[in-house]
């Protein structure tokens, strides 16, 4: 009677672990891109992490392996070392399974209606999930950058 209940213990702990195994491959490692097109210097963190800088026309990597956040600011390139943020924003995303995506905008009419309803699922000026799910675009648009302090020809 004993042994029958350790082999029942036993099969038990093996279908745990099968099930955690199987539940740890159900994880999303996706490999996805944030772009500058525009003439702004763009500052991304993911999940708190340190920022990277990317200079305008550059793009960056990033591996989106479990649901989190994405931190954006654009900024205005000074010539005195002090630079001017014009845009900001967050966005969460989403890495299940084998999607990866950027959520935005209300979730409120997206079953029925989908997003984009009523122009209010807006992300200006960055375009998300495009080209691909995941990704996010910083595309050319105007913002006010303050002057550049003018420079003195006196020694």
């Amino acid at each position: 009677m004993a042994m029958r209940q350790h082999s029942k213990l036993w099969s038990a702990f093996f279908a745990a672990a099968a099930l955690a195994g199987w539940a740890g491959d159900a994880s999303a490692d996706c490999l996805r891109r944030v772009y500058n097109r525009s003439a702004y210097i763009l500052v991304v963190s993911q999940d708190g992490g340190p920022p990277i800088s990317l200079r305008p026309g550059s793009s960056a990597s990033l591996r989106l392996s479990q649901p989190g956040t994405l931190d954006l600011g654009v900024q205005c390139p000074t010539f005195s070392g002090a630079e001017a943020t014009v845009a900001r924003t967050q966005f969460s995303y989403q890495a299940i399974l084998d999607r990866c995506y950027i959520e935005f905008g209300t979730q409120f009419y997206v079953s029925a209606l989908g997003r984009g309803f009523l122009g209010m699922q807006g992300t200006k000026p960055f375009t998300v999930n495009n080209p691909r799910q995941g990704d996010v675009v910083l595309g050319p648009f105007d913002a006010a950058c303050p002057a550049p302090a003018a420079l003195s020809r006196r020694g």
